[in-house]
């Protein structure tokens, strides 16, 4: 464990010097990194560039400039990464006094900085503090940092809150919403105080809607699940921000190259649409649900027959239990449960969604699919499982494939009726409405 005045070493010029010809260094094994930096520095002063330049490799995943960026690791798994923080400062208006809570190492609060709100970041942890500091001086914004527990937090009546509890507070990973530090008791205080909140969870954390009340005093006016690259990577609890309806569910999806086309597609077949159903914004898509619409009773959407075309979506709807509400907005049905594929004789595009067209529908039996993939001259498969429990890496060995073949195709395992099957699909586009 390295201390503050470890990192406060890192500002240093021959520290600064040294960091500038690491980060050039491409292709060079760390032990001989490493054994190059202590014949220069003492241990702990190696030691920690060292972990600095293992950090930025695993920072690039979250952070357009990793090498502009200091971290613990504990503090670089928990930060949101560049995109999601830039989408959720958005939730605050510029000029906005903030106070981030439990900031980390500062992504979030350097977010909101380059949103234009002035920035209080308040950490119990000193290191957390000095990364907060240095990484923001870098990024070349303000924000005033104190070392303080949150329980400790005076704030003004005009601010803001964006809070991040630890989620490790007893050392492992929790999302259990009573083990969250600080705990609610200390979080409901500052609703009291404070003009609106961004509270961040982990994905995994769940209340219903009807229990909120008997569960938490001031339950959220809304929540949101937020996705990127196919994994969902935050929710977000809010009150007093104006930007979400009240008594709303929204997912929120960062688009890539494909799902940015459905998206514009999309936006253009529902042009006339009147209501704040779906917003598509700079590289966002957003999709929100009231309370007062969402499908409570699962079989009012599922079916036990497929269409000829089955869908998966995006995980943030499943972990928002969403799916049924989803599938009746846009007139599709569900396979099995409330969180199985989607089936319609007639896709809709969606850039939430991916549709297959069925080819087979077969007994889920590993002798029958063997020798029907050594029929069909497939070169590559993809297997997703939904409601069934299936070895998938144990199932792509028994599938035959051609390599002198072009062609892909898709397993899709699913429970319909009393039966697991197994549909076999070719993934299409959507041209149509």
């Amino acid at each position: 464990m390295f201390s503050v005045d470890n990192y406060q070493w890192l500002d240093s010029l021959e520290a600064r010097t040294t960091w500038e010809s690491l980060c050039s260094e491409q292709g060079k094994s760390s032990s001989a990194l490493l054994n190059q930096l202590r014949a220069k520095f003492p241990v702990e002063h190696a030691s920690l560039l060292m972990e600095q330049w293992e950090l930025c490799s695993l920072a690039s995943r979250k952070v357009s400039d990793p090498e502009r960026w200091f971290w613990t690791r504990q503090l670089l798994e928990q930060a949101s990464d560049e995109a999601t923080a830039q989408e959720t400062a958005a939730d605050f208006d510029p000029g906005t006094k903030v106070v981030d809570i439990c900031c980390g190492a500062g992504a979030d609060s350097i977010a909101l900085a380059k949103r234009g709100a002035n920035v209080q970041s308040i950490d119990r942890c000193p290191i957390a503090c000095w990364l907060a500091s240095h990484n923001a001086r870098q990024q070349r914004v303000s924000i005033d940092v104190v070392s303080q527990a949150a329980e400790d937090c005076i704030l003004q009546p005009n601010a803001f809150i964006h809070i991040d509890p630890d989620r490790r507070a007893d050392g492992s990973r929790s999302n259990q919403f009573e083990r969250l530090s600080p705990n609610w008791t200390t979080i409901s205080k500052m609703l009291e105080s404070c003009k609106g909140m961004s509270l961040k969870l982990g994905p995994g954390h769940r209340i219903a809607w009807n229990q909120l009340p008997q569960q938490v005093d001031h339950p959220p006016e809304s929540i949101r699940f937020i996705a990127k690259d196919g994994t969902v990577r935050q929710q977000r609890w809010s009150w007093g921000l104006g930007r979400w309806p009240r008594n709303s569910i929204t997912v929120s999806m960062l688009l890539n190259e494909r799902s940015r086309k459905n998206a514009e597609t999309f936006s253009e077949l529902h042009a006339n649409r009147n209501d704040a159903e779906t917003l598509y914004k700079e590289n966002w898509f957003h999709e929100t649900f009231l309370q007062s619409t969402m499908v409570r009773h699962v079989g009012d959407v599922t079916v036990d027959q497929v269409g000829d075309y089955v869908a998966d979506y995006d995980p943030s709807l499943r972990a928002a239990e969403l799916s049924p509400s989803f599938a009746a907005r846009y007139g599709w049905n569900l396979l099995h449960s409330g969180s199985g594929y989607l089936s319609s004789d007639r896709p809709t595009i969606h850039p939430l969604v991916r549709w297959y067209r069925v080819l087979e529908n077969v007994p889920l039996d590993r002798k029958h699919l063997k020798v029907l993939s050594k029929q069909l001259s497939v070169k590559r498969w993809e297997l997703k499982s939904r409601g069934v429990d299936v070895d998938l890496d144990a199932m792509r060995k028994i599938l035959v494939t051609d390599r002198a073949s072009e062609r892909g195709l898709s397993i899709l395992f699913t429970e319909i009726g009393d039966s697991h099957r197994a549909l076999i699909c070719d993934e299409t586009d959507v041209h149509y409405a």
